[in-house]
């Protein structure tokens, strides 16, 4: 098993900036402040206290001109979104998945951000809900949309992945994930997930059967297909290789 971080920003840095001011303005803070790089004295005490917030926090410092220092905890971030999926409370978009309906929560802003085509369908289901509160056939508060093809485990890593850009791949989920980065427009998941596969090609050939059985499962997917193929390819030879080998 892998973990894929994203390269993708969760919002882009005016965006960013703007929010930050925002939240500073109404009570908040990240709890790091900038300083002035130009005075020493407040450099010195700085450098002072560095050890002290830098341990185990995964701090990444940018150094932005004369003027200031920019910390980011992007590690942390990534932990607190991937929390709120596991609190219903704080989520505002359940996708019921699989025939049995399994429950998977999101916060709608930042999948909706994070892909263009989760915006649409997220925009599209929320068309359909207010239609159907006009005509007085739903009171339903929270926005829910099915999905009939995609294993539950498998989405909610999709999600997990939109949500917070941090997600473990493995030999069961690779075929679900790859599909889903192909779906959902993110090209550095599917870039982890071949990755992986050529890992595996390479190094763990035994995990080649629960790939294929994975991608089995996806044959109704484009790139559920192609895995399937390109591992049976690889697979058969291998084989014609192996008696190659022992009858000479």
């Amino acid at each position: 098993m892998e973990r894929n971080e994203s390269t993708v920003k969760l919002i882009d840095n005016d965006q960013l900036d703007f929010l930050s001011d925002q939240l500073e303005s109404e009570g908040f803070s990240s709890g790091y402040d900038s300083c002035d790089t130009s005075d020493s004295e407040s450099q010195s005490q700085h450098n002072d206290n560095a050890d002290d917030v830098d341990d185990g926090m995964n701090l990444e410092c940018d150094v932005g001109g004369d003027h200031h220092v920019k910390y980011q905890n992007t590690s942390a971030l990534c932990d607190h979104l991937k929390y709120i999926l596991s609190m219903p409370e704080l989520c505002d978009i359940t996708f019921f998945v699989g025939p049995t309906k399994v429950p998977i929560h999101g916060v709608k802003a930042i999948l909706s951000t994070r892909s263009r085509v989760m915006y649409q369908l997220i925009l599209k289901n929320e068309r359909c809900v207010k239609e159907a509160k006009k005509s007085r056939k739903t009171r339903q508060s929270r926005l829910t949309i099915e999905v009939n093809k995609y294993q539950p485990e498998d989405f909610r890593k999709i999600v997990q992945f939109i949500h917070c850009g941090s997600v473990d791949v493995d030999s069961r989920s690779v075929a679900g994930l790859l599909c889903g980065a192909r779906q959902f427009g993110l090209d550095d998941l599917k870039t982890a997930c071949w990755d992986y596969v050529r890992r595996c090609v390479q190094t763990r050939p035994q995990s080649l059967t629960t790939i294929q059985r994975g991608a089995n499962k996806y044959i109704h997917h484009r790139y559920g297909i192609k895995l399937f193929t390109k591992i049976q390819h690889f697979m058969t030879s291998a084989a014609k290789k192996v008696a190659t080998e022992t009858a000479v």
